[in-house]
């Protein structure tokens, strides 16, 4: 049966990229390679703490309590949502990840990441 000439193509090119790259990962460790095709820490100790091979990704940082000006001083909330009459906040800043925190935390494009949890209160 003929198989083509593209199969036959194909089949010496993967070779040769394999070929291409042994030298180049000849001076790295399996837990080195692991670690730059996952975009995380891989190693045994990961293992032993029961994690997998490579480390879990990051989590969020839990949300920023919110601040508002009281009769006896600041009152800070951990569930602004629940509150009847949200008040304006005493704080500045940002209150959670931006985008592009978010990209690199989930090792992902810019493009590619889901809404980060920067609250507009």
């Amino acid at each position: 049966m003929f198989t083509g000439l593209t199969d036959n193509t194909t089949m010496h090119s993967t070779r040769l990229f394999v070929l291409c790259l042994l030298p180049i990962l000849a001076g790295c460790s399996v837990p080195q390679i692991g670690s730059f095709a996952m975009g995380r820490t891989c190693s045994t100790s990961e293992l032993m703490k029961g994690t997998g091979w490579c480390s879990p990704p990051e989590t969020p940082p839990p949300p920023q309590p919110y601040c508002t000006q009281g009769w006896s001083g600041v009152d800070c909330w951990s569930r602004p949502d629940l509150m009847p009459n949200v008040a304006r906040s005493v704080a500045e800043g940002p209150t959670g990840l931006t985008a592009e925190q978010n990209a690199v935390r989930l090792n992902k494009s810019y493009t590619d990441v889901p809404p980060s949890n920067q609250n507009s209160y």
